[in-house]
């Protein structure tokens, strides 16, 4: 068993942490009235539960960064996983930008159409060099399938 490598950790966390950060100050003020005055589709989560998820997408990603530092050891590999991640990442923000920083429903089910692309580059690429990363992401590419689902149905009910 590998020894828990702290530089690596430290880098994954952080960057995870920034890229939240970033996120915040994209949207600035608080959801307010726009999220809770829309009509939404039967099968939507409460608003409550996707703090959590937030808090679950954040802990994986730096698990995901941190894996492929310490075991990707292909540079092609490495460099492939660890660009597709921070696209990752940052599409993330700029969605809830899209989506709650613009009030923008269209923006936020175009927005996810599009993250999926990157999302699913990043498992394949990972099938190749550390497959429990892969079925990290694989997991959350299921969530992001139910993004689209509920961003889709927010669009049309409230278009």
């Amino acid at each position: 068993m590998r020894s828990l490598r702290i530089g690596p950790l430290l880098v994954a966390v952080a960057v995870c942490v920034l890229f939240a950060l970033f996120g915040t100050a994209l949207i600035g003020e608080p959801l307010g009235n726009w999220y809770g005055a829309l009509d939404k589709p039967w099968f939507l989560i409460p608003l409550w539960t996707f703090g959590i998820v937030g808090a679950i997408y954040y802990v994986l990603f730096a698990t995901v960064l941190y894996r492929i530092l310490v075991h990707v050891e292909d540079p092609r590999g490495r460099i492939a996983s660890l660009i597709l991640i921070i696209i990752v990442l940052f599409l993330n923000e700029l969605w809830n930008f899209g989506f709650f920083g613009l009030e923008s429903t269209l923006v936020g089910f175009l927005g996810i159409a599009v993250f999926l692309v990157p999302v699913t580059a990043l498992v394949v690429a990972l099938r190749n060099y550390e497959r429990f990363s892969a079925a990290l992401v694989a997991v959350y590419w299921i969530w992001v399938l139910y993004d689209l689902a509920w961003t889709f149905a927010l669009w049309r009910l409230n278009s």
